[in-house]
Formats: structure tokens, C-alpha cells, sequence
């Protein structure tokens, strides 16, 4: 049974009080603690405490006292006016013990304030859901209920290096999209953090790119052929065309580029109505262009693997690991605009998908401010949560920051209704402390976040405030799916 703790302080509202604490509570409740208030108004109010405080009159130190005087002369003073309090957050009115709803009634000053015990689950009053994701903190045994209907408006998992995002998404977050009925698809960058732990995985160099992100690639690597942006391309032209007339995939990297620069050479040499001076000028700038579309470069795109059969394979097995760790950044961008093209291309046909797309390390696909590649992969990132909304598809970002040069871009931050935030990046306490003055949640605790501990807010939370979550980290654990 909840045991009493304290009682409610004077300036009371009906979202937040504080609690004084009778003698030697202090040492028992704790940040975080979940209470419950017996409003004398009227009704039991779920709070969480945040913030606490200890007051003693004798040692102020605004001025001179004889509190601070036997201080100075290292004894004890007088504890008499000392006195511990903290901030309660209300979650909401707990409504015929099933549940709660937002309060709207003031709570009344002297109002008894209990703390939880270990067997009386408070999270009951969250609702009963199928679908849970971790422990309360400090509480094994309550686990945090899930609202499955705004899975797929889309989670971001925020947390430096070390925070256990990693592990909080191969261990929580994928059993429970996969319980919820969806398949995963794994964006992995590293290569490190999913693909040892799932049994299918595919390299995403065999993977087949469609021709107009290979071109844009090209692109990018040849200063757009030699012409400026909004100029007439026909070299890049040339080469698209060649690119769906010959069949260069699937073979070795040299055979195929002689076979795309021969058709493109001979697409500029026989087109109509130029000039044989301007066909020079064009052959000039395919020539210079094919210095930097080298071998290599060519090798980076001969996978035949469609992005139809990406999706029909993770409908055989469930979670589908792409594993990115070789390779260029702006091949992996366009690895992922081949696969993520064809996802938006069904949700336009109105097919609806019930999958999950994780994305390891978020901001290089959608940085602050994208630049090159990532402009396209940045705004179709926004069209999928939009799209995903509607049709099934989960986008599951994960990012060492939130916000600014290591944060993700706004944009498409905004789209993430769901957040687990771990502890943050100093350069994140401006995003801290914005978190802090909605729910009292200070930046120092969020700069100081054991491993495994994050504040759970958003669209599938159950309550109106963020709760701290944890989770056991066993880092010799590596199940398989």
C-alpha cells in the first residue's frame, strides 16, 4: 500500500504543487518518485516528484546569521527550521481506479501525499495495453504501457554516445514494433550496432540504385558534368539515357563503364540538329567527367537487388538489416533514396505497409542544414512521415543531438511525435532547457543520465508528462532475430 510521505504546500495548482515531507521522509523518496495525492478537494491525483529541496532558516546565506556563524566555526547549527520538500509534476486524476484523466480540480494546501511501494503498480492507472516498452525507473516489475495506435507517427531516440540507444532499440523498441505487427527494415551506417544481433542482412552495395540517383551521384562528383545547375545538361542527359539502354549491372566495374561512356559518346555524336563544334565542347565534358567516374565509383552502384525484393524479403523474415559500413557517405545516401523511393511510391498507390524503417545515426541523412545528397534525403524523410501517418510506415530516427550542428534537422524533428531522450549532448542543454521548463526536468539531469535511462514523451506515452524509463544493459547479450 502507498505509505504517506508528506503533505501539500501552500500555491497549489491543479498541474503542479509541492510537497513538504514529514521528518526523515528525505532520506526514502527520490527524484522521479511516482506519489499519489488524496486532493482534500476532492479526488486522488497521480504526481510524479521532480526537483527536490532542502531549506534550513539558520543557515540562509542572503545575510549574516548565527545559523552561518556556527558554520564558519565548523559546528552544527541548529536543524530546528530545517525542513525537505519537492516539486510534484500531476500526470493526471486517477478516474474509479482505471485509469486518469487530465485534473482539473485545484489541490488543496495539507493535502496527504503517499509514495508507491514496490507491489503497488501504479502504472494500472495508464491503461491496459498489450504493448509495453521497458520498466519504470527503479521499478523493475512496471512495465510501461504502450499506445499502439501512434506507433506509426513516428519515434526519434536521442542520447550521446554510450547513453544505450543502440540497445534500447535492438532490445526494446524492435520486439515491440514487431509484436505491434510490423516489419523492420534496419538502416545500420556503422554496420556495428544491428547487424551482428539479427540473422538476415544484406550489404548495401548489392543493392540496385535506381538511374536518376545514380546520376545525381554522378553529379556530384563531376561538378554537374561541367555545367552550372539550371543550365541545359545534355552530357548528364546522355549518360541517364545510357544508363536505361545498356545492360551494365551485374558485371565487372570496367566492363560496365566502357559500356555506359560508349553508349553516352555515341548518344552526343548522333544527336540531331548540333553543331559539330558544340558535339566537341560535349564529348570534351563527358571525357573530363569520365576521369572521375572511375572504376570505383562505377563498382559502388552494379547491385542487382531491387527494392521490391528488399520488401519481399522482410515480409519472409520480419527485421531485415542493411548493413551501410562500406562505402562512401553519398553512396549510402543513395542506397537509401533507391530504397525509401520505392516505399513512397507504395504508400502513393494507396498501399498500406505496416513497416518500420530504423534510421542509425539520423543527422547524415537529415543534418541541420543538408547540403548536396542530403537536401533529397532530407525532404523525402519529411514526405515518408507524412505519407506514414496514413499508410503504415513507422520512421524510427535515431541521433546523438537534438538540435544544431549535431542535431537533426528541424524539420524533420518536428515529425517525430514519439521521443526517448537519454543523456544529451552538452551542446543540447539550450533543448534541455526547454524540455525543463514544460516539466521541471532540469538540464543537469539530463547531462547526467546513467546508461540505459531514458525520459519517455510523446504520442504513444499513456501520460501527458514524460516518464523515466530504464532497462537492464547486458552487453554480452546478442539474440538473434
Amino acid at each position: 500500500m502507498p505509505a504517506p510521505i508528506g503533505i501539500i504546500s501552500s500555491g497549489a495548482t491543479e498541474s503542479y504543487a509541492i510537497v513538504i515531507l514529514y521528518d526523515g521522509m528525505e532520506k526514502k523518496v527520490e527524484n522521479e518518485s511516482l506519489v499519489l495525492i488524496k486532493n482534500k478537494n476532492g479526488g486522488k491525483v497521480l504526481a510524479v516528484c521532480r526537483g527536490g529541496k532542502g531549506i534550513n532558516d539558520s543557515l540562509r546565506t542572503g545575510s549574516f546569521t548565527p545559523g552561518v556563524a556556527y558554520a564558519k566555526s565548523r559546528r552544527v547549527p541548529s536543524s530546528v527550521k530545517e525542513y525537505f520538500l519537492f516539486n510534484l509534476q500531476v500526470i493526471g486524476e486517477i478516474v474509479d481506479d482505471k485509469g486518469i484523466s487530465q485534473n482539473r480540480i485545484i489541490i488543496a494546501p495539507t493535502s496527504q501525499v503517499e509514495v508507491f511501494d514496490e507491489d503497488d503498480n501504479p502504472m494500472q492507472y495508464l491503461g491496459r495495453s498489450e504493448l509495453t516498452i521497458g520498466h519504470y525507473w527503479g521499478r523493475p516489475s512496471w512495465k510501461i504501457p504502450v499506445l499502439k495506435e501512434y506507433i506509426n507517427y513516428h519515434i526519434g531516440v536521442f542520447g550521446v554516445t554510450g547513453s544505450g540507444k543502440s540497445y534500447l532499440t535492438r532490445y526494446e523498441i524492435i520486439p515491440l514494433l514487431r509484436k505491434a505487427g510490423y516489419d523492420v527494415i534496419i538502416m545500420d551506417w556503422k554496420g556495428s550496432d544491428y547487424s551482428p544481433y539479427f540473422k538476415s542482412t544484406i550489404t548495401f552495395d548489392k543493392i540496385k540504385i535506381d538511374n536518376q540517383t545514380v546520376i545525381k551521384y554522378f553529379g556530384s562528383i563531376t561538378k554537374n558534368f561541367g555545367y552550372y545547375e539550371r543550365e541545359e545538361n545534355p552530357v548528364a542527359a546522355a549518360v541517364e539515357t545510357a544508363l536505361r539502354q545498356v545492360d551494365w549491372r551485374g558485371k565487372d566495374a570496367h566492363t560496365s563503364r566502357n559500356l555506359v561512356y560508349q553508349r553516352a559518346r555515341s548518344i552526343i555524336m548522333n544527336a540531331p540538329g548540333v553543331k559539330e563544334d558544340t558535339k566537341t565542347l560535349q564529348l570534351n565534358r563527358l571525357d573530363a567527367s569520365f576521369e572521375q567516374i572511375t572504376e570505383e565509383e562505377f563498382e559502388r552502384f552494379l547491385g542487382t537487388i531491387e527494392p521490391w525484393e528488399i520488401v519481399a524479403e522482410v515480409r519472409e523474415k520480419g527485421v531485415l538489416v542493411i548493413d551501410m559500413s562500406k562505402g562512401i557517405k553519398d553512396q549510402k545516401l543513395a542506397v537509401f533514396t533507391a530504397i525509401v523511393k520505392y516505399l513512397k511510391r507504395l504508400m502513393e498507390n494507396k498501399q498500406v505497409l505496416n513497416i518500420a524503417l530504423v534510421i542509425d545515426e539520423g543527422p547524415q541523412y537529415a543534418p541541420w542544414q543538408p547540403r548536396g545528397m542530403e537536401r533529397e534525403t532530407t525532404d523525402i524523410i519529411i514526405d515518408l512521415c507524412a505519407l506514414g501517418r496514413s499508410y503504415g510506415l513507422s520512421i524510427i530516427i535515431l541521433s546523438q543531438g537534438m538540435a544544431g550542428e549535431i542535431g537533426l534537422n528541424s524539420a524533420v524533428r518536428r515529425n517525430l511525435n514519439t521521443q526517448f531522450i537519454g543523456r544529451i549532448h552538452p551542446l543540447d542543454v539550450e533543448e534541455a532547457q526547454k524540455l525543463a521548463a514544460s516539466y521541471y526536468i532540469s538540464p543537469e539531469t539530463l547531462l547526467t543520465l546513467p546508461e540505459g535511462h531514458f525520459y519517455f514523451l510523446g504520442r504513444m506515452n499513456p501520460s501527458p508528462i514524460p516518464l523515466l524509463i530504464s532497462f537492464q544493459i547486458d552487453s554480452t547479450r546478442k539474440d538473434t532475430v
